[in-house]
């Protein structure tokens, strides 16, 4: 499917929850530019986000496929410790991770529950980037923060893939197509038909009355909570952040918030709950889902 300016609704019945949104307040890589439609991907770079974890051999079977098809590829990590089966937090990070990376790059994104059911998979261009994913809203994220894209479906037969299982498509689908697209073996136009991907819908904050109304939508190693507030909510004097019953005070540095939790705004330009050296969820006991609330005036 390709798409440019508006999304259009897919030929069936989309229910509300798929519909494309506004894209999201997000720090911008200095790579990412605007108005250009590449036709191929460039040769070098495929990216790997998983929930495959490190302990078994599945990530090295993705690079062995991956180098197998693009000898040469750099292949970089971006993370493989997302939880199983967590579709919501894998598309939040292939959104925020993807623009830092050269145009041209191949995203592989493997979290994929529905693995051998009727789930397509997916290559897709966004922008100046190659994704190849589930059909699980995976890329709800990036196809909404980019204007032009175009999604097709990975016929497997017609590029004669060898799918030797129904429960490892990463080894035999996701990662000979990155590798294919990377090495520029492969066209997009090539790799299957145009398809309606399915987009989830994200919750998105609200402004009422001077007042600012979000929640946790994830939670960092370190502990920190990450909300889809933008930070243009912290900005002016005498801002309150109040989440559970606490009140928390605005800074700019982690450092800041030495023996309390505090909010500031964190890489992703986004408004993060924060505590010096120790974990601002457990010290709270919160997680993703907890609301937060900007208000004006001193706690």
């Amino acid at each position: 499917m390709v798409h440019h300016g508006r999304a259009r609704p897919a030929a069936h019945a989309v229910p509300a929850a798929r519909q494309r949104l506004p894209a999201p307040h997000h720090a911008v890589a200095p790579s990412a530019r605007r108005g250009r439609v590449m036709t191929r991907a460039l040769p070098g770079v495929v990216s790997l986000l998983t929930d495959f974890g490190l302990s078994d051999p599945y990530v090295g079977i993705l690079k062995g496929v991956i180098a197998r098809e693009a000898p040469g590829t750099t292949v970089i990590d971006v993370s493989h410790d997302v939880p199983p089966q967590d579709i919501e937090l894998a598309a939040l990070w292939l959104e925020q991770a993807y623009t830092w990376f050269p145009p041209g790059t191949v995203h592989v994104c493997v979290v994929d529950p529905g693995v051998g059911t009727a789930r397509a998979a997916l290559a897709a261009r966004a922008g100046e980037h190659w994704f190849v994913a589930p059909d699980n809203g995976v890329l709800s994220g990036v196809l909404a923060r980019e204007p032009s894209w175009e999604v097709r479906w990975i016929d497997a037969g017609a590029l004669r893939l060898s799918v030797a299982s129904r429960t490892f498509h990463g080894r035999d689908v996701f990662a000979p197509v990155a590798g294919r697209l990377a090495s520029g073996a492969l066209r997009l136009s090539d790799v299957g038909p145009e398809h309606a991907p399915t987009l989830h819908a994200r919750r998105a904050p609200r402004v009422e009355k001077g007042e600012a109304f979000g929640e946790v939508i994830a939670v960092d190693r370190f502990g920190n909570l990450i909300t889809n507030l933008p930070a243009s909510v912290l900005e002016g004097e005498g801002v309150t952040v109040e989440i559970r019953d606490a009140r928390l005070r605005s800074v700019g540095t982690y450092a800041e918030g030495e023996l309390e939790c505090v909010a500031l705004v964190g890489s992703f330009g986004l408004v993060e709950i924060a505590v010096q050296n120790a974990s601002a969820a457990a010290r709270l006991g919160v997680g993703r889902g907890e609301p937060v609330r900007v208000v004006r005036g001193a706690p």
